[in-house]
């Protein structure tokens, strides 16, 4: 569910990388919510081919922290986080 306050940090393509995001976000303090969104097939290319992809949320406040959390995730994963 999301407030005002809320902002889109990223998208993920693949669930392991999700999971991974995740586990970074808990370790460092910072809230989290995500939201499935399917892809229409005109729009896939842009998500590499996903079917779905997840919607990670978090505070204004934290973004730029998230932020610095995904760009220290190593580089495979970071292959599958779309901004």
């Amino acid at each position: 569910m999301r407030i005002e306050q809320d902002i889109e940090l990223c998208s993920v393509t693949n669930v392991n990388t999700k999971e991974k995001l995740m586990n970074a976000l808990v370790k460092a303090g910072i809230p989290y919510a995500e939201e499935w969104e399917k892809i229409p097939l005109v729009k896939r290319k842009r998500f590499n081919g996903a079917k779905e992809v997840c919607v990670v949320i978090t505070h204004q406040a934290k973004a730029d922290q998230a932020k610095a959390i995904i760009e220290g995730l190593d580089d495979l994963v970071k292959k599958d986080i779309i901004y």
